[in-house]
C-alpha cells in the first residue's frame, strides 16, 4: 500500500508567501523563524534583568577591576599612564530634578555659610592673640627702657673686679701649707657659685623669649591657614550663588539658551 501511494501523484503543499504588497519586507517570517527570535528575546530579557539586579546589589564605591580594562573614554586601554582613574562619559546615575538639586545647592549655601562664620570668629581671636604677644614684647622693651632712663649710673663704665696682686708665701711646713691651698679653694668656689647664679637668671630670660617668639611664629601660622580658608569659603560661595541663580524659575542672571539665543533679565517694576 505504501508503495501504490508513493507511485499515486500529489499535490505540493506550499507554504503562504509574502503578499504583493509587503514584498519589500522580504521573505514572510515563519512559525520556526518566530519561535526562535521569541527564545532569543526571553534569554536576553532573563540576562539583562540578572544583571539590573546585580547592579542594584553592588557597592557604588568599591573598587572592581573591570574598572581597569573597560573600553572607551576614561579607560587605561585609552589614555595609558595619564589614566586618573575616573570614568567619563555617562556612568548610569540617575540624574536628580532641578527642585533637588536646587534645595541642595541651598544646604550647600548655609553649611558653607556656616562654617565661614566660625573661620571668621577663628581669624578674629588669632589676631588679638598675635596683638597682644606683640604688646607684651614692647611692654618688656619700654620697660627696660625706664630702667635705663632712671639710672643714671648706667652710662658710666661699669668697672671691673680688683685683681688680687700675686705674691709668693712662704710656709713653715707642708700641713700649713696644706690649709692656705684649702681656704682659697674655697673662697674660688664660693665666687664660681654667686657667678652661676646669675647665668642661669640670663637664661631664664632668653628661654622666655624664645619661647614667647615661638608662640607668636605658630599664631602667625595657623593664622595664614585661617585667611586661605576663608579665601576658599568666600569663592564657593560665590560660585554656589551664581549657579543658584542660574537655576531660578524665573531669569534672575544673563547666559545664553540652548539654541544660543540670549537670556534678557527684566528688572522689576517699581
Amino acid at each position: 500500500m505504501s508503495s501504490m501511494r508513493n507511485a499515486v501523484a500529489r499535490r505540493p503543499h506550499r507554504e503562504r508567501a509574502q503578499p504583493l504588497e509587503r514584498r519589500r519586507l522580504g521573505l514572510l517570517e515563519k512559525h520556526k523563524d518566530y519561535s526562535l527570535r521569541s527564545k532569543d528575546f526571553n534569554k536576553k530579557k532573563a540576562q539583562l534583568k540578572s544583571l539590573r539586579q546585580k547592579a542594584a546589589d553592588r557597592n557604588e564605591d568599591e573598587f572592581y577591576f573591570g574598572m581597569m580594562s573597560r573600553k572607551g573614554a576614561g579607560s587605561r586601554i585609552k589614555d595609558g599612564k595619564s589614566w586618573t582613574g575616573t570614568l567619563e562619559g555617562d556612568r548610569g546615575n540617575k540624574a536628580m530634578d532641578v527642585d533637588t538639586v536646587r534645595l541642595l545647592k541651598t544646604q550647600d549655601l548655609g553649611y558653607i555659610r556656616t562654617m565661614r562664620q566660625v573661620v571668621v570668629k577663628e581669624i578674629a581671636r588669632l589676631e588679638e592673640q598675635v596683638v597682644l604677644t606683640r604688646g607684651l614684647d614692647r611692654l618688656d622693651h619700654d620697660e627696660d627702657e625706664e630702667d635705663g632712663m632712671d639710672s643714671e649710673d648706667d652710662d658710666l663704665p661699669v668697672p671691673s673686679k680688683p685683681k688680687a696682686a700675686r705674691k709668693i708665701v712662704f710656709m713653715d711646713d707642708e700641713e700649713e701649707r696644706e690649709a692656705t691651698m684649702l681656704d682659697r679653694l674655697e673662697a674660688e668656689q664660693d665666687d664660681d657659685e654667686e657667678s652661676g647664679e646669675d647665668t642661669a637668671g640670663a637664661d631664664k630670660d632668653d628661654s622666655e623669649e624664645f619661647e614667647r617668639a615661638k608662640s607668636l611664629r605658630r599664631l602667625q601660622r595657623q593664622l595664614e591657614n585661617a585667611k586661605k580658608k576663608l579665601k576658599a569659603f568666600n569663592d564657593a560661595e560665590a560660585h554656589l550663588e551664581v549657579q543658584q541663580a542660574k537655576m531660578a524659575k524665573t531669569a534672575t542672571s544673563g547666559g545664553n539658551t540652548r539654541r544660543g539665543r540670549k537670556i534678557m533679565v527684566r528688572a522689576r517694576k517699581r
